[in-house]
């Protein structure tokens, strides 16, 4: 994972403007994510179900990162879907991506 993706994905967690697993497709439903990191290593009924919900509420995603570089970013264990709440760092890490 790039650092500064790393480094915005820990500000949002200590700023905690972040949603992980069950909240975070809560938060993908109630249109409150701007953008969601799965991991590739979820499971295929995780992957799917998330997928599926972020292209219905048009929430964008990345799914590239394992689950160990999410959890070590947010500084937890075992993470597999952390959605940003906030606008400002959703669009910073959108343009780390580009």
């Amino acid at each position: 994972m790039d650092k500064k993706i790393a480094g915005y994905l820990g500000i949002s967690a200590r700023a905690r403007k972040v949603s992980i697993g069950e909240t975070a497709y809560k938060a993908i439903v109630g249109r409150n994510a701007k953008f969601v990191f799965i991991a590739n290593d979820a499971s295929t009924n995780t992957k799917q179900r998330v997928l599926n919900v972020c292209n219905q509420c048009k929430v964008q995603y990345i799914d590239c990162y394992s689950s160990e570089e999410i959890s070590d970013a947010i500084g937890q264990v075992n993470r597999m879907v952390v959605a940003i709440e906030d606008n400002g760092l959703a669009k910073h890490i959108m343009s780390c991506l580009k």
